[in-house]
This record gives C-alpha cells, structure tokens and sequence, in this order.
C-alpha cells in the first residue's frame, strides 16, 4: 500500500524549499529499501531550524526519501488545491505522554552481538532527543517469548517468602546495561515492568510455560506469595540503580486461558484481576520502599476487551484508588474505535497507554526487509490510537536479527531495527522512520487539537498535536499507491496563512 510520512512542524510556514535531506546509505530489497548503519557511519534526523513564518516539513516515501527536510513560508492566499486542513488549538483532547520500546532478552541478545560503539549507536538512536527521543521502556519480569530460554527469579517450591529470589544473567547481560546505556541519552527515561507468567509452582498448571492462573485465592498463600515475588524485582533493579515508572498487572491475560498459548502467560479475568490489586498488589505496592511510586496499569490486552474490562476494574472505587491508566495491545485495531471512545468516556480520569505493537508475528517472512506495507501499517496504528484517546505507544522489541528473534517458542517478528553482527552493521527498516515521525516530533506534554478535513477522503489520514512550547505538529498519511495530492494545511488561530504541503504516493510527512 502507498504511504507517505510528512511532519510539518508548524512555526508558522508554502512555498516549498528543500534544504537537507537525510544521509541513508540504502540497500534495496524486493519490498523496499532499508538504511544501512556501521561503525562509520548512521543516518540522522536533520535538525529542523525554523525561523519565524517557516515550518519544516518531513517526508519519508515508499519511493525512497527517509525523512527528508523542506522549509515551507506561509502565504497569505488560500492555495487553489482539493484537500484543505484545518487544524485549531482551542479544542484540545488528551496529553501525550510519549512513546516507546521494549528491553527484551533478545534485543539485549542481539545489541550485545553488535561491536560495542554500534550498540551504543543503536540506543542512541532510539533514546536521544536527536533520534526517536523515546521516553518509556518496556521491561519484561524474567523470561517471555522473546527470551532463548524460560525462566523465573525463583523455581524453588514452596519458597513463600522468596528467600531463593535471583535476577538472572539476563537480566545483568542484556537488559539492566542497555537500560542505563539509555539513561544517558535520557535522562527521565521512564520504565515499566511487565509479568508474563509466575513461576510454574504458583500456577494451576506447575508450568511456567502455557497457559494457567494463579493457584489459590486473594489473599491467600500463593497470591501473596506472588506478589513478594513482584515487588523483590522491583527492590532488585533499583538495587541497581533502576526504578521503575509503573508496571502492568499481567501480560495479555486473556491468553492464559487458551490452552493452545505455548510462551509464557497466566490468565487473569476482569474480576480476579480487580480482586488482586484491590486485595494484593495495590497495598503492597504501598508500603514497599523500591515500589511504592509505581503506576499500575490494568488490562495490558486488545481493544476488544474494552470498555467492559475497565468497567468491570474501575467500578470497584477502592481497586480504581490503586490503578493509574489502562494498558492497549495494537492486535485488533481492525476493531471498532467505539471501544477506546468508550472506555475513555466511562472513565476520563485514567490515561490509555499503548504497550504494545508488532508487525511480522503473523507472516511467513518475520523480517521483510524494506517493507513499506508494515511501516504503513504502524502509522495507521498510531495514528487511529492517538486520535482515540491513547496517550503513548510502545514497540515490542528494540532489536531483533534476521530470523526475528531470538525466540525460544519460534515467535518470531519484525521489527524496526535488524541486527548483522557478522558484519557489524544493522538495518534501519521504514518502521523506524514511521515511528520517528510522531515521537521525534510531538514532544511530552504536547496536547492533541482538533483538526478537519474540507472534505472526506480515504486516502489521507491525519492527526494534529500542540506542543509545550507552542509549536505545531501535523502528521499525514497518502495511503494511495499512484496519486500524489497537494494539502493546504491553515490554522485557525493564524487563519491568514496558508501552508502548502505536496504528498507523493505511499508517503508519510510530518
């Protein structure tokens, strides 16, 4: 499908002059083009230096452009074009907390595969304000699909107290280096822990592994047990310098009552989830000196399970006193948006955070280099999750290499960066760049604002953010395989000016 990145920052600027462009060494591949870093040389994301009555404009293209900087001025005319939009900052919708990736055994895997100074390249890319500027980190609790073994921090039946409790070399190999490697890039770099399963002997199934819940009941042996369990993690890391922003309850609960799931999962229902915060976690998180700052999100699943899981959670005032937002899987985002519009209706005091989002887990080809399709197909998820109400969006892996992985259930994926440590380089794919074109640009605390279209068109999707220090983002989609279009973009608090922004086919601009 077409697709086109464009970012205009609105300074106030359409008379079109290209002035840089980014430095991608390309390598073309049947699906696309892909750029290619080495210890010598990465592509960067042009500075946008706007003076007044300019705005920058971003464009990364199915054709090739990766993130491609023009000055466009403003003109006092309303240019003769068929697409008009009009954005305006008086009516304004949720603050955007930022976005994000995630600290999985095989991201750490493949950076610690990669000559030193290229990992480094790496999370520079992602973490610094002159690269994604990502804010948050995912960081799994022990081992999940995308680790090369399963694994607890305690194995030890019958150890309620989790005296046997131990992070593993995992832990001290591929995620805590690489989470501080990102803190010098970001220095308010926020952190969220997320459980796929408890240890096997907690569980109905004596299996780690699989699916299965929590043996016993709230406040019982196993769940406190358990929550000792969560809370040691948390001592641990900040042992090490670590502390976490929030955590999520449970992984995809929904998954841990399929017995065909083989990864790691542990299945909790609205109602038991509800009991355990209420009963267990909430007030442990409390009274704990390593955790009791941290957020707790719920639900952690897919928009289908919406608003009904909210209700079900919230509805309890004395669960909804511990919880802080709502965590989004992107895998039914064919779904209606009804389920976000109303969740947020039901409950407009608790943010809805995206956690996480994966292209290639469902193909023959886990890694397509150079596809344009799954770069669209990102956009087109993070732009249907902002315009509903979602504050942030996390990708599922920072790294993976050329088969996807490593995983130890073959659960393979794509992902934005490929790792080739032979070679000691790795591939940008057109997923980075679809990422880059919101979080690079609408910065934390930036605010949607309203914004419309003269008239429908399916072609085109859009969304517009109002940033802190004032400064105006748009970014824009032209899904359409052959036909460019021409968009003048006015806003309505500056109404004489006009900006003239020219889309080619399968482009995004920012």
């Amino acid at each position: 499908m077409a697709t086109r990145l464009f970012l205009v920052v609105l300074a106030v600027c359409a008379l079109s002059l290209p002035t840089s462009a980014s430095d991608c060494t390309e390598k073309k591949f049947k699906s696309g083009t892909v750029c290619v870093c080495d210890l010598t040389k990465c592509d960067e994301i042009p500075n946008i230096d706007l003076s007044s009555g300019q705005a920058a404009t971003f464009t990364t293209a199915n054709s090739g452009a990766r993130l491609h900087r023009d000055i466009v001025y403003a003109t006092n005319s309303d240019p003769l074009t068929s697409l008009h939009l009009t954005i305006d900052s008086s009516k304004t919708y949720q603050t955007i907390q930022g976005f994000g990736s995630t600290f999985s055994d095989a991201s750490g895997a493949n950076l610690r595969s990669l000559p030193d100074k290229l990992a480094d390249t790496v999370i520079r890319q992602y973490f610094s304000e002159s690269g994604l500027n990502l804010q948050f980190g995912r960081v799994p609790i022990a081992s999940n699909d995308f680790s090369s073994r399963v694994y607890t921090y305690n194995d030890v039946a019958d150890d309620y107290s989790m005296t046997h409790f131990s992070l593993q070399r995992e832990d001290y190999q591929w995620k805590i280096p690489y989470m501080q490697m990102a803190q010098k890039y970001n220095h308010n770099l926020k952190f969220f822990g997320v459980p796929w399963s408890a240890p096997g002997w907690l569980k109905t199934t004596n299996s780690t592994s699989g699916y299965g819940s929590l043996l016993g009941s709230s406040q019982g042996t196993y769940h406190k047990a358990y929550v000792t369990y969560l809370l040691k993690f948390f001592e641990e890391y900040q042992k090490n310098g670590i502390d976490f922003w929030a955590m999520s309850t449970q992984n995809e609960p929904t998954s841990g009552g399929d017995k065909k799931t083989k990864a790691q999962s542990m299945l909790f229902t609205a109602e038991t989830q509800r009991d355990f915060i209420k009963l267990d976690l909430g007030p442990a998180l409390r009274t704990s000196s390593a955790a009791k700052a941290v957020k707790v999100l719920i639900m952690d699943d897919n928009r289908g399970n919406l608003p009904k899981w909210a209700d079900t959670v919230l509805k309890d005032a004395e669960t909804a006193s511990y919880v802080a937002g709502i965590g989004l899987h992107s895998y039914q985002d064919s779904e209606s948006d009804k389920h976000l519009q109303q969740t947020h209706d039901n409950h407009p005091k608790y943010f809805i955070f995206g956690t996480e989002a994966s292209e290639g887990y469902k193909s023959k080809d886990s890694v397509d280099y150079g596809s344009w399709d799954r770069a669209e197909d990102y956009v087109e998820d993070i732009l249907d999750d902002l315009n509903n109400w979602v504050v942030g969006w996390t990708e599922r892996n920072l790294i993976l290499d050329a088969q996807g992985g490593p995983s130890w259930v073959s659960d393979f994926a794509d992902a934005p960066i490929i790792a080739f440590p032979p070679l000691a380089q790795f591939y940008k794919q057109p997923m980075f760049y679809a990422i880059a074109h919101f979080s690079h640009f609408i910065k934390p605390g930036a605010v949607r604002i309203d914004h419309s279209l003269n008239v429908p068109n399916l072609d085109i999707q859009k969304s517009a953010f109002l940033n802190p220090d004032g400064s105006k983002v748009v970014v824009i989609l032209n899904k359409n395989v052959l036909a460019p279009y021409s968009v003048s973009v006015k806003d309505s608090q500056r109404s004489s000016d006009h900006y003239q922004v020219h889309m080619g086919p399968r482009s995004i601009v920012t």
